[in-house]
């Protein structure tokens, strides 16, 4: 247990290191209409689901994906085992207690994500990955595919409600990896997106 909280302290010290150039904390709430949503590329792989349900227990750890169908990872959501104390609507959790969980593609179009029941929160934070690779590289989504596209800094947005505003959260952009990870204090509509 204890190395766990060690494991834990060091990859939540080095996300903040990596989000400098991910996150503009100046930056408010935006409308969709002013983000770049990452979009897949036309020839990138079906993904193998498009919704994951599953029953969580409290007390136990969670280490869910949602792969292409060449078996590649598009999407890894982590939830540690003392994370889930309180139901959406504030009740406690304890140990043996059940809540259903359900990731769903938004739209296959985009990497648009959401996250049921809407409202749950962590005690610890859970992490959520999403691997690139397949995407389009225009990701600046100006029509073509250039230098500017590598310069384009996208990472996790989030919106609580469908229709509502956007919000930047904290994430660190892998290039090597191709992947963008996050830390999340709960479920929403999570979307991999750029500022216009």
């Amino acid at each position: 247990m204890q190395m766990k909280r060690l494991f834990r302290l060091a990859r939540i010290a080095l996300i903040p290191a990596a989000v400098a150039a991910c996150e503009d904390p100046s930056r408010g709430p935006v409308a969709g209409e002013d983000l770049v949503f990452l979009r897949p590329a036309a020839d990138a792989p079906a993904l193998a689901v498009n919704q994951i349900s599953f029953v969580a227990v409290a007390g136990e750890d969670y280490d869910i994906r949602i792969p292409y169908e060449n078996g590649d990872e598009c999407l890894r959501f982590r939830l540690d085992d003392d994370a889930l104390t309180r139901r959406p609507g504030g009740a406690r959790m304890y140990p043996g207690d059940t809540i259903t969980i359900t990731i769903r593609v938004v739209d296959n179009g985009y990497f648009n994500f959401e996250f049921q029941p809407a409202g749950l929160r962590f005690a610890e934070p859970a992490e959520l990955r999403v691997n690139y690779q397949f995407a389009h590289p225009d990701f600046n989504g100006d029509g073509e595919v250039d230098d500017d596209d590598e310069d384009f800094e996208f990472g996790w947005w989030r919106q609580e409600m469908p229709g509502q505003r956007w919000e930047q959260i904290a994430s660190a952009r892998l290039h090597d990896l191709t992947e963008v990870r996050a830390e999340i204090d709960g479920f929403t509509r999570y979307a991999l997106a750029g500022g216009n």
